[in-house]
């Protein structure tokens, strides 16, 4: 029995030493709680797979950074002096029924004598003239364009872009302004111009859309195009006058509802008009010089 006290003050010991312990890694979790990097880190947001009829995200997009004004080239800007490695750049409305706008340009380029050859690492096998590469994308907005420019740019090496997208900004669903969305379109000029100085970049307005009402803006989108092609012609116009290689090509000018085989994508027939567009502004440049 001597040793009973020793064996319940070492057990109230043990007892003591434990509470101390758990009351400790409690106030250790809630401190960590309180440092600048508490919070929880979230994973990056995964893009949507592009597609005809995209569905809207969970989030609004936060509204595109303003761009800065053209920089001014020293002297006019250099005339174009060949129709090679031409890189036609958008959604399925580049790629087209059957070659699209591409067929008659190549045809009318080749009456020029300029050497027209087009470069993309698509080929369309349905495409009614020799030459099938392009750069048409099916579903392919403003951003999925944005993101490819490094590469397109490094291995086509394009002396002339055409690039002609925004549609599917527009089409089925959007949470941005007529103005974000073309100042988005504005930095894809941006991007060319950074990725190859040299070449030509013709920016051709949006094909009209039948009228719907698209959300969450609740706005008719056939209204939308015409307001983002007001501020694109506005972004373009000033790029001219600052001397750089940069064209307006109005293709909306041309085409009306009745082009449209489903109220988005111009028929075949249609096409012809877009590339009639496109070869007067790129002759127009080739006879300058």
């Amino acid at each position: 029995m001597k040793n009973q006290p020793v064996y319940v003050s070492s057990r109230l010991s043990g007892l003591m030493r434990c509470s101390v312990i758990t009351t400790l890694t409690a106030l250790l979790l809630m401190l960590g709680g309180c440092g600048p990097s508490s919070g929880p880190v979230s994973s990056p947001r995964q893009s949507q797979p592009p597609t005809d009829d995209p569905s809207p995200p969970s989030a609004t997009p936060a509204p595109s950074p303003a761009t800065s004004p053209p920089t001014p080239l020293d002297g006019p800007a250099p005339q174009l002096q060949s129709c090679s490695n031409i890189l036609s750049v958008g959604d399925s409305i580049t790629l087209g029924v059957n070659g699209g706008y591409r067929n008659d340009l190549y045809t009318g380029l080749q009456q020029n004598n300029c050497g027209v050859s087009y470069v993309g690492t698509l080929v369309d096998q349905y495409t009614r003239v020799a030459d099938k590469h392009h750069e048409g994308h099916a579903g392919f907005n403003i951003d999925n364009v944005g993101s490819n420019i490094i590469s397109w740019s490094a291995s086509l090496q394009p002396n002339i872009i055409l690039l002609m997208i925004g549609t599917n900004d527009i089409a089925w669903w959007t949470a941005k302004s007529a103005n974000q969305i073309a100042a988005s379109h504005n930095a894809l000029i941006d991007q060319f111009e950074a990725a190859r100085p040299g070449a030509w970049i013709f920016v051709a307005s949006l094909p009209p859309q039948t009228s719907a009402i698209i959300q969450p803006n609740n706005i008719d989108r056939a209204v939308l195009v015409q307001q983002v092609n007001a501020v694109i012609r506005t972004n373009v116009e000033s790029r001219v006058a600052a001397g750089q290689r940069v064209h307006f090509v109005d293709v909306n000018s041309v085409l009306t509802a009745a082009d449209l085989y489903d109220g988005i994508h111009p028929t075949e027939a249609a096409h012809a008009k877009v590339a009639a567009k496109f070869l007067e502004e790129i002759r127009a440049e080739l006879s300058s010089r």
